[in-house]
């Protein structure tokens, strides 16, 4: 029997809007074309990784390649399983807007683990894609990202007092051109 190391106490402090953009390497919308775990040995030390590959349908900052394809600590492999707290996990066919930082360098190559990773959604009934953060919440306006990814009363009344209507994709991704166009602006002056 392999011991693995069972990670548990994650502790992110959610970025702002503004962090999540600044600190990103690139930002994409993709689509989830494969899922890959493997047991890896480092040094060491054995543990799981798993590959997650993205076909890119936008890149929203930075120029990605076609295919990109991120690492992410934890996983499952035959029996063994690492569960890593507050990684995100991801499906096949699922669109993302990802903030891309580090991948390969660090245990989740998101800024801010699961506050680097927004699912796009489609609403049933009138058929319009909108924005989700990973804990479920729909994103109605970026300053969410900076609210705690967990649920519950008081975090889900903090979400819906940001505004009723959802964030479309395109939306969104004006928002991040938006912030990183005023970033670069202060950064020149």
């Amino acid at each position: 029997m392999i011991a693995l190391p069972f990670c548990r106490a994650t502790t992110i402090i959610p970025p702002t809007f503004s962090e999540l953009v600044a600190k990103a390497e690139t930002v994409v919308l993709g689509e989830v074309t494969a899922i890959s775990t493997e047991l890896q040995t480092r040094g060491s030390e054995r543990a799981i990784f798993t590959r997650v590959t993205f076909a890119i349908r936008e890149p929203v900052l930075g120029v990605p390649p076609a295919l990109l394809t991120l690492e992410f600590l934890g996983g499952t492999v035959g029996e063994l399983t690492m569960d890593v707290d507050g990684m995100p996990a991801f499906a096949i066919g699922r669109s993302e807007i990802l903030f891309v930082q580090n991948n390969g360098l660090q245990i989740c190559p998101l800024v801010g683990m699961a506050h680097g990773r927004y699912r796009v959604e489609r609403d049933p009934v009138t058929g319009v894609d909108f924005m989700r953060r990973d804990n479920g919440a729909a994103l109605t306006n970026v300053a969410q990202v900076s609210l705690p990814l967990t649920r519950g009363t008081l975090t889900d009344t903090l979400q819906r007092l940001g505004g009723t209507v959802p964030l479309t994709p395109a939306a969104f991704i004006a928002e991040i051109r938006a912030e990183h166009a005023r970033q670069q602006t202060a950064v020149s002056r």
